[in-house]
């Protein structure tokens, strides 16, 4: 007897059959679990499927949670905050420690496990941060923190991945490093400040000599209460409108560019260049500098 040989388009035919039939297999089957058919089955996995919260999609209905709170001593003028997934809070407190109130969320009991808070003093810095164990889905799992600050912290140092990062009733004149890929960014009463975010907008109150706020895809929105002579305000937006409020003696010169948007200013300027989306002069007698810039949206600058 001959044996028939098949072609391409067959084994191709077969292949994808079998791939259908699977599909509608694996279809089947995540109907039956979610509408609770396995529930008296004694089938080898069937209570994989019962004793598990889940829902459409297969994702945990009720994540893992834990909080802790801890008190660390010390005489600190500096703290670090590094986090990947969570939001940060920061502000001051009536006590001499810092206080750190962590949530950890996580999908499935190793991951919770396998994630932690590291706190380090190193010297006058206290390091407070999210830690992941190295492992196939191991960082599945987030870490958000409130920090409650005591009096005598001079410098914040904050970063996040993905999460929002807010600093609020704080002292004037603390210096803050605030930067996040993936959150928006607050602070209501920065010293020097230098705030960053990839995709998130910027809210900001500052008094100091040093003002760095960029943003690729978010508005811009702050009050300058003073600035120092000789000091600098840099303000970027990529795409996203900048709104500035300053004190009424502001006195520095000035350049205002947008690229696809309106420029205004609410102050006396002596015009040096003036076109249809930019503005350079000077406000009073110069002695600072305050340079802002975006693509795409409007920058306007008034009195507060």
């Amino acid at each position: 007897m001959s044996r028939t040989r098949l072609s391409p388009i067959d084994i191709l035919g077969i292949t994808l059959g079998t791939i259908v039939i699977l599909v509608v297999i694996a279809s089947i089957a995540l109907l039956a679990r979610n509408h609770g058919f396995f529930t008296n089955w004694s089938l080898p996995g069937a209570r994989f499927w019962t004793e598990r919260p889940f829902r459409h999609g297969g994702a945990f209905n009720h994540p893992l949670r834990e909080e802790k709170d801890e008190q660390v001593t010390g005489s600190f003028t500096a703290i670090e905050i590094r986090d990947i997934a969570g939001a940060i809070d920061i502000h001051t407190g009536t006590g001499d420690s810092v206080g750190v109130h962590s949530v950890k969320t996580a999908m499935f009991p190793a991951a919770m496990e396998n994630l932690t808070v590291g706190i380090e003093k190193r010297g006058d810095r206290l390091l407070v941060e999210e830690r992941h164990e190295a492992g196939f889905l191991m960082s599945a799992g987030s870490v958000s923190f409130d920090i409650t600050l005591p009096k005598g912290i001079t410098v914040i140092d904050a970063h996040s991945v993905s999460g929002s990062i807010t600093v609020h009733d704080v002292p004037p004149g603390i210096s803050q490093t605030l930067a996040t890929i993936s959150g928006s960014i607050s602070s209501s009463a920065a010293g020097n400040l230098d705030a960053s975010s990839t995709s998130g907008s910027i809210q900001f109150g500052f008094a100091g000599s040093r003002l760095n706020a960029r943003t690729v895809s978010g508005s811009v929105e702050g009050t300058i209460n003073s600035l120092d002579p000789g000091g600098s305000a840099e303000v970027r937006s990529v795409s996203g409108s900048v709104n500035l409020q300053a004190y009424s003696g502001f006195d520095a010169v000035v350049s205002l560019n947008s690229v696809s948007g309106g420029v205004s200013c609410g102050f006396p300027v002596v015009v040096t260049e003036q076109k249809r989306n930019s503005l350079s002069g000077k406000i009073g007698n110069g002695s600072s500098r305050l340079d802002v810039s975006t693509t795409s949206g409007t920058i306007n600058i008034s009195k507060s």
